[in-house]
């Protein structure tokens, strides 16, 4: 017995000469290091307004001349795990944005997933680099906005007074319109999709997103596309979410900020969710691979309305 309390006891000094010492096993966790791997993931560091608090890996990768992808790992400012992935497109007569729809035909109201609508467009001809999902949809796979693809007017009606635009124009320039910008210049369209909220980017300032008619501070999985001031560069962005020790999903505010850092004039945001899907062309084998993790049953791709493929003309 007096060698059991004998242990005990010694059992308990350990314990307190350890909760005594100096050293902190925590020390490595706290030092957040903000030093990215690539110019690119440093560039968004920088550029976020203190949003990207710690990088934990980044890497770049190019998949035609002009189209290049980021992937990034990395604690919020609130210390919540995120991860996002980027593309980065140069617009020029070799490389262009194609709205997608459902076995690549011109009307809506069918659901796929966006794996089987690029391919879709592949078996049609097309080179598809990469690709997301784009519009909010109701239950029948009818978007909420406006949808040309090639130059044609799928749906020209807004079923909701909440959404914006974003067009590729006939000379293949990017743009962002309001649904009254829209109104005046729909002329120019050739591609069109549509997002909700108030705009997150205009003339490169961030948005007073106080009266949008979303929840402005709900972390989700998000889908956000910007252009450049010239809108000959386009940036295609995917944030997962709902997944607490991998990533967490970004409010409004936080798009804004990574906007911001991608170099964006203006911009918007586009369905989430379970909708979030992320596509690139892998370099070796050269098929499409789904890259992020969407949130249906713990990876599952959504049907959705439409997308946005990146084409190689």
């Amino acid at each position: 017995m007096k060698t059991y309390r004998y242990m005990i006891g010694m059992l308990l000094c350990v314990w307190l000469l350890a909760a005594c010492d100096n050293s902190n096993a925590f020390d490595e966790y706290a030092k957040f290091d903000t030093t990215a791997q690539t110019a690119w993931g440093q560039s968004i560091v920088d550029g976020s307004n203190g949003y990207v608090a710690h990088v934990k890996s980044d890497r770049t990768y190019n998949l035609a001349d002009g189209v290049d992808v980021l992937e990034m790992a990395f604690l919020a400012d609130d210390g919540l795990a995120m991860q996002l992935f980027l593309f980065k497109i140069a617009l020029s007569d070799k490389i262009t944005l194609r709205t997608t729809l459902a076995d690549d035909k011109n009307q809506v109201g069918t659901g796929q997933t966006i794996m089987k609508q690029l391919e879709a467009m592949q078996k049609n001809g097309k080179k598809v680099l990469g690709g997301t999902n784009a519009d909010f949809f109701n239950t029948t796979y009818i978007p909420y906005g406006v949808c040309y693809r090639d130059g044609v007017a799928v749906k020209t009606s807004f079923s909701r007074t909440d959404c914006n635009v974003f067009v590729i124009t006939k000379d293949n320039e990017a743009c962002c319109f309001t649904e009254e910008e829209y109104a005046l210049h729909k002329d120019i369209v050739r591609e069109a999709v549509c997002g909700r909220s108030t705009l997150l980017l205009k003339n490169g300032e961030q948005l007073d997103q106080s009266g949008n008619t979303m929840p402005v501070a709900k972390m989700e999985p998000r889908t956000a596309i910007g252009v450049s001031q010239d809108g000959k560069e386009v940036y295609l962005m995917v944030v997962d979410g709902r997944n607490f020790y991998y990533s967490n999903g970004a409010d409004l505010l936080d798009l804004m900020n990574l906007m911001s850092a991608c170099g964006a004039s203006d911009a918007l945001n586009l369905d989430g969710g379970g909708s979030s899907t992320f596509i690139a062309r892998d370099g070796a084998e050269g098929e499409l691979k789904l890259l992020n993790w969407p949130t249906d049953q713990g990876g599952v791709m959504r049907k959705v309305a439409t997308g946005l493929a990146i084409v190689e003309q």
